[in-house]
């Protein structure tokens, strides 16, 4: 909304947003060296076009997308921070336009069966997003993925 000089930030639960319009009623914030004025917005989820989790729905693979990525990532390390999710089927890493990769969870039938490995998917979204792999850089940004299921070749592995 640049014409109308205003934003919209989207966080991760309500608690988030209050703390913010908390801290801002204390304390004068400045962007671009401007004053800016933090309130609720009337909407619960800032949605683009094309670019939706509701629009994909809930499914078994995750886009990840490494920010800042200052070290290696390969697929032993996504391993590593995913599997505790949930068991990982498949890994797929992309270098064409920075680092992503698309991590494959079992089906979404067995998310009401964590115990049969469902559920992966939804419990890495919830607990890496937003995360670093390592301290200050390799920020992980996940959404659900449009595809059914990784299967490009690259940096492949299947678990």
């Amino acid at each position: 909304m640049p014409k109308k000089r205003q934003a919209l930030v989207e966080f991760e639960d309500i608690l988030g947003a209050c703390n913010a319009v908390n801290y801002a009623a204390d304390n004068q914030i400045y962007f671009a060296g401007h004053p800016a004025f933090v309130n609720y917005s009337t909407s619960q989820k800032i949605s683009r076009p094309g670019d939706s989790d509701d629009a994909r729905g809930v499914n078994n693979v995750l886009l990840f997308t490494i920010l800042n990525p200052i070290y290696s990532i390969t697929t032993d390390v996504l391993y590593t921070i995913c599997n505790p999710c949930g068991p990982v089927q498949r890994i797929v890493i992309f270098r064409k336009n920075g680092v992503q990769a698309m991590v494959e969870y079992p089906g979404i039938r067995g998310a009401q069966n964590p115990e049969a490995g469902g559920g992966g998917a939804q419990r890495a979204k919830a607990s890496l997003n937003g995360a670093d792999i390592y301290s200050g850089c390799c920020t992980l940004k996940i959404e659900y993925a449009k595809v059914s299921a990784p299967g490009t070749p690259g940096d492949t592995w299947g678990y």
